[in-house]
């Protein structure tokens, strides 16, 4: 029998449609309009771990009061290039945006912006912030903790995040080098994801509640498992260094501290924590010399020998920039049960908007 067709939806009828969702749940309209297009723009990069599949998750704890409807970014010290924040429990998607614009703007003031912020929530993609650094010929970069995810290495406690980190590099003639990566050997949202779509997962991901080996994605996380770090000890390590750069740089929450996006949150702070840096290549050989040096730099790699198993040698970002580009083409595949998810969120805010008959077979 031959495979079903996954059904599509335009990038602009599913950001729409999000934000109708964040409106509905008394969201202001410009922080709608953020939090919507990071989300839909998630799915479009092809990186549907953490897309419009977390909605209903993130609607429910505004509707809960378990994250601030409105964000309250309030600024505690503000000296020269550095910044530092506080959220009071804010989506960490508005904040996170806003962060890097102030990162921006210090560097193109200083030369470099840091920016720290604790008491923020969940904010996606994490490559997706840097990249407005790079929209405007910078440097930049982020790193943030997490909820418990995965056990230190040489433990069996599931209390460390895998606390992300991004850079993005700006080019000429070349997308711009996104580096995006979580601590572990995939994020919990592909593991939701795959047990959405009834799909198991390969050994090496994840352990489940008794630290063995799992290839069931429900034991590996929701089930009480832990994630597998990157390079053992050594992704282990960078989770304990990321956690420094936020939370206790910064006197927040760090560990348990930390609610899952699944967990039951009456303190209204889920308290994640994050560092946004933007660095000004002026102040070494200049933007355009960076920019020229860096098309130099991709090409010496992509020229270089190719594994008998490979026909191209790819940067970072570069296959989620063609991935983005093919779907707003032929539209953004969507998975059955996130299609049925957002359909009964749909009906339970009462959009008028039909998102069903947005979608089209390819």
């Amino acid at each position: 029998m031959a495979k079903k067709n996954p059904l599509r939806v335009s990038f602009d009828d599913l950001r729409g449609f999000c934000k109708q969702a964040y409106m509905k749940a008394g969201v202001p309209d410009d922080e709608a309009q953020i939090v919507s297009d990071l989300l839909a723009r998630s799915d479009l990069r092809g990186i549907e771990t953490h897309g419009v599949t977390r909605l209903p998750i993130y609607i429910k704890r505004l509707q809960k009061g378990y994250v601030r409807k409105k964000c309250n970014l309030t600024f505690l010290k503000d000296k020269g290039p550095i910044g530092f924040a506080e959220a009071h429990g804010s989506m960490g998607h508005v904040v996170a945006h806003w962060a890097m614009q102030k990162a921006i703007e210090k560097a193109e003031a200083y030369g470099i912006g840091w920016i720290s912020v604790k008491d923020s929530g969940h904010f996606g993609v994490a490559g997706l912030f840097p990249m407005m650094a790079a929209e405007k010929d910078l440097i930049g970069y982020i790193c943030s903790n997490s909820a418990p995810m995965m056990a230190p290495f040489g433990g069996r406690d599931r209390i460390i995040g895998n606390n992300p980190l991004s850079y993005a590099f700006p080019t000429e003639r070349y997308q711009p080098v996104v580096l995006d990566l979580s601590c572990s050997v995939v994020s919990s949202g592909k593991l939701i994801l795959c047990r959405k779509k009834g799909e198991k997962i390969p050994l090496g991901w994840a352990y489940d509640k008794n630290g063995l080996p799992t290839d069931d994605p429900y034991e590996g996380y929701e089930g009480g498992g832990s994630l597998a770090p990157i390079g053992g000890h050594k992704g282990s390590g960078m989770v304990l260094a990321h956690e420094i750069l936020t939370s206790v740089l910064t006197g927040g929450k760090w560990t348990k501290n930390i609610k899952s996006l699944y967990e039951e949150d009456k303190t209204g702070v889920q308290g994640t924590c994050h560092t946004f840096m933007a660095l000004e290549p002026d102040c070494f050989v200049g933007r355009e010399r960076f920019k020229k040096d860096m098309d130099l730099y991709i090409e010496s790699i992509k020229e270089s020998g190719k594994a008998e198993s490979t026909d191209e040698i790819l940067m970072p970002g570069e296959p989620e920039h063609r991935t983005e580009t093919e779907r707003l083409k032929t539209g953004i595949p969507m998975a059955e049960n996130t299609v049925k998810e957002l359909g009964a969120l749909g009906e339970s805010l009462g959009l008028t908007m039909d998102f069903a008959s947005s979608l089209y077979s390819p």
